[in-house]
């Protein structure tokens, strides 16, 4: 489907990929392949991910209010000095 042709019809374009089908844009004259639109796989559940080597050894856990954010990865880094 060219990109003139998926942006007309942009709404049914989308229906099909929600249905299962997918679709390649083409672009230029050449109509070369440059993007593909499927739909999304829904994931899985991951299991537990074990310690690598130290599997049956150690344990982690994170208490249920544990917060993290970029600024308290930071708020020491002067104290390394």
């Amino acid at each position: 489907m060219t990109v003139g042709d998926f942006k007309a019809q942009f709404s049914s374009s989308l229906n099909k990929v929600l249905g299962g089908e997918e679709i390649q844009i083409l672009y230029g004259r050449s109509k070369k392949p440059v993007a593909q639109f499927t739909r999304i796989q829904e994931k899985s559940k991951s299991k537990k991910r074990p310690l690598g080597m130290y599997e049956n050894k150690a344990s982690y856990w994170e208490d249920e209010n544990f917060e993290f954010s970029p600024e308290n990865l930071f708020d020491n880094v002067d104290d390394l000095d």
